[in-house]
C-alpha cells in the first residue's frame, strides 16, 4: 500500500504540473468558452472513475483516513483571496462572492469536523458537509461557465497562472474526493462488500 501511496502522490504532483504548464502556454485563453468547465468536468469524472475501478488507487485510497481529507480541503479558505481579487476588479462579483463566501464555508466546515469526536454524529455533518462542498463547487463552476460565455474577459484570472491551477487541478480533486467520501457513506450505510470509512 505504501507504494500505492507514493504513486497517488506522484499522480497528483504531475498533474500538477500539468496543469501549471497549460497555465504558462495560455492553454485555456486558446480555447472555446467554458473550456476549463468542460475540462473540470471531464477530469472530475476521469478521476472519480479511476479511484472506483483501478486497484492501486484504491488501495491508496483505502490508507487515507477521513480527516486527511478533511486537512486537505483547508486549501478552500483559498476563497478570501477570490474576495481580495474582487477587491482589486480583477474577478466579477458574482463569481467572487458565490465561490469566495462558499470556499470560506466549506473550509470552515472541514476545520471544524477535524476536531470532531469519532460517532455517529460525526458521520451525519461529515454526511451534510459533503453535500454542501460539492453543491459549492458546482454552483462557482457554474457562474464561472454563465460568465465567460456571457460576458467574454471577466474570467481571465482564471486562465492565467497561478489561477489556472484551480479549475485544471485542484477543483477536480477536491470534487473527487466529495465523490469519494459520498460513496464511502453509502457503503458503510450498506456494508454488505464495502470497505469501512476510518475516521
Amino acid at each position: 500500500m505504501k507504494t500505492s501511496s507514493q504513486r497517488l502522490v506522484l499522480l497528483l504532483a504531475l498533474w500538477g504540473l500539468a496543469a501549471g504548464a497549460a497555465g504558462f502556454g495560455h492553454l485555456l485563453q486558446h480555447l472555446p468558452p467554458a473550456a476549463a468547465q468542460v475540462s473540470i468536468a471531464g477530469l472530475t469524472v476521469g478521476f472519480s472513475l479511476a479511484l472506483a475501478r483501478l486497484g492501486w488507487l484504491q488501495e491508496a485510497a483505502a490508507v487515507l483516513d477521513v480527516r486527511a481529507i478533511l486537512a486537505a480541503h483547508l486549501f478552500r479558505f483559498v476563497g478570501i483571496y477570490f474576495l481580495w481579487l474582487h477587491a482589486q476588479g480583477r474577478l466579477p462579483a458574482e463569481f467572487a462572492e458565490r465561490a469566495g463566501w462558499g470556499d470560506i464555508a466549506a473550509a470552515t466546515g472541514a476545520l471544524g469536523l477535524l476536531f470532531c469526536p469519532e460517532g455517529r454524529g460525526f458521520r451525519r455533518v461529515l454526511f451534510w458537509w459533503n453535500l454542501f462542498g460539492a453543491a459549492d463547487l458546482v454552483v462557482a463552476v457554474g457562474t464561472a461557465a454563465w460568465l465567460t460565455i456571457t460576458r467574454p474577459g471577466s474570467m481571465i484570472e482564471i486562465t492565467q497562472l497561478p489561477l489556472v491551477l484551480i479549475p485544471l487541478w485542484a477543483v477536480p480533486v477536491i470534487l473527487s474526493s466529495h465523490l469519494y467520501l459520498l460513496r464511502q457513506h453509502v457503503c458503510t450505510s450498506h456494508p454488505t462488500g464495502s470497505s469501512p470509512l476510518r475516521a
